[in-house]
């Protein structure tokens, strides 16, 4: 870093006007509120919110989506900034991004998403149950919880019932949630805190081995029943039955050989038959996976899967924001018989190449799908009146290359349509949004296919 004696150098120098150049832009844009300058910001951070993403590429979501999610809370950080806060700003969009990041991954981590504020409860719940058990050597009660937290033994009941309806459990028998460790203290647990306990097993087992169990002469079967299960010593047995304590040893040494053959027999032949059943699910369900993905094959991009689910997130954002989000449907009219006469690779080219344009044209934030064979949808969020700008860049940007491709001409020409909408003044819902979008298109609008998509 330079100091009062020191000179800058080249890429402090770079970095310093860069830095001043954003800060005029960022008060030019406290006054005017224009999105072309906004968007000229955004364009100065993108390196800044790809590392960041790029921190979180071992979550479950793609660094794409999460990239996304990014650019959103940069646009918020632009929208917010204060100058006269003399704060730096990437240092403020950093907070932003990073939030963003984590609220969405909160989101969609768990197949049922569980509330902040309760989430926030069952930590401090989660921490007073342990401080408890460490204080009294055993699992609190719940009287005893509710008064430390401060709340009636109902509210502390019903917290801990909500635990088992977050609490993901893995068909393995592991839990889901490794945050979550001490939800291991259950209510079950609380109530049979003082009973002893000194032979358990899960259910599934214990059905296994009963089964087994059913296998063996009557004599062994109370022999092994009273030495494992109710704790009798050897000679307890014996005298029990009239037998000697050698003869006691002698059936339990023959017990537990045969058991362990039976339970590894039937074991084998178990995974077998799950092996099959397993094969067989795979097999019925690959034509469900490919018909659920969420990406295009041929393009690579998100299909109409995922853009329906995807506005109705960035509508619902839209609206606890009070913000604006716009569809833009691109059709390449012409592609089916342009197929027909040039081939089907000359085909794949003209969709590829479109998708191409159409990325590098629009906003990294924007969401491109392909939507159907010869359709393009894009969300875009932040965005109102101005998507016809966008709209007519598109026309351009489309109509130049098929000039320079000579599609544009011949017997079987392609050409662009495009059709908008915006929330929340076109429509409120995301099935009008696309339905004005499609109908601006001049496309008829199917409720019952968007409704069975959906």
């Amino acid at each position: 870093m330079a100091t009062g004696t020191q000179p800058l150098t080249a890429a402090q120098a770079q970095r310093r006007r860069a830095d001043e150049d954003v800060l005029q832009y960022l008060r030019e844009y406290r006054q005017s509120r224009d999105p072309e300058l906004r968007d000229r910001i955004v364009l100065q951070y993108t390196n800044l919110v790809e590392s960041i993403s790029r921190r979180f590429s071992g979550a479950s979501e793609p660094v794409e989506d999460l990239t996304q999610e990014g650019y959103i809370g940069l646009i918020t950080a632009v929208d917010l900034y204060d100058p006269t806060k003399n704060v730096k700003f990437s240092t403020y969009a950093t907070h932003f991004i990073i939030g963003q990041i984590k609220h969405c991954l909160r989101d969609r981590g768990k197949i049922i998403k569980e509330p902040a504020w309760l989430q926030e409860l069952n930590q401090k719940m989660t921490r007073a149950i342990e401080a408890l058990a460490q204080e009294l050597s055993r699992p609190p009660y719940n009287d005893e919880i509710a008064q430390v937290m401060g709340m009636t033994e109902e509210a502390v009941a019903e917290v801990m019932m909500t635990r088992e309806v977050f609490k993901l459990t893995s068909i393995d028998g592991g839990n889901g949630d490794k945050e979550d460790d001490g939800s291991a203290l259950d209510i079950e647990r609380q109530k049979t805190a003082d009973v002893a306990v000194t032979f358990q097993l899960p259910l599934e087992e214990k059905i296994v081995l009963e089964t087994a169990m059913e296998k063996l002469k009557e004599l062994e079967q109370r022999v092994v029943t009273d030495f494992y299960f109710k704790d009798l010593n050897q000679t307890e047995i014996a005298n029990q039955l009239g037998i000697s304590c050698n003869y006691v040893s002698h059936i339990l040494r023959n017990s537990t050989k045969k058991l362990k053959k039976i339970l590894v027999t039937d074991e084998l032949r178990d995974t077998q038959m799950k092996m099959t059943q397993l094969r067989k699910r795979l097999e019925d369900q690959q034509s469900f996976i490919e018909q659920h993905t969420v990406v295009d094959s041929l393009t690579r991009l998100y299909n109409k899967n995922y853009f329906i689910t995807r506005l109705d997130e960035e509508l619902s954002r839209a609206s606890r924001l009070g913000s604006e989000v716009s569809v833009l449907f691109i059709k390449c009219t012409g592609l089916e018989s342009f197929t027909r006469s040039s081939g089907t690779l000359k085909g794949d080219e003209a969709v590829t190449g479109s998708a191409d344009i159409i990325r590098r044209t629009v906003r990294r934030v924007d969401i491109l799908t392909r939507y159907e064979e010869d359709i393009f949808a894009l969300i875009l969020p932040h965005t109102g009146e101005n998507v016809h700008i966008v709209r007519n860049r598109l026309i351009l940007a489309l109509s130049a290359w098929l000039r320079e491709k000579g599609w544009d001409e011949g017997r079987s020409p392609l050409t662009f349509k495009m059709g908008t909408a915006i929330y929340p003044r076109d429509a409120t819902h995301s099935e009008q949004l696309w339905a004005v979008a499609l109908t601006d298109l001049g496309l008829p609008f199917d409720e019952g296919t968007q409704q069975q998509a959906a």
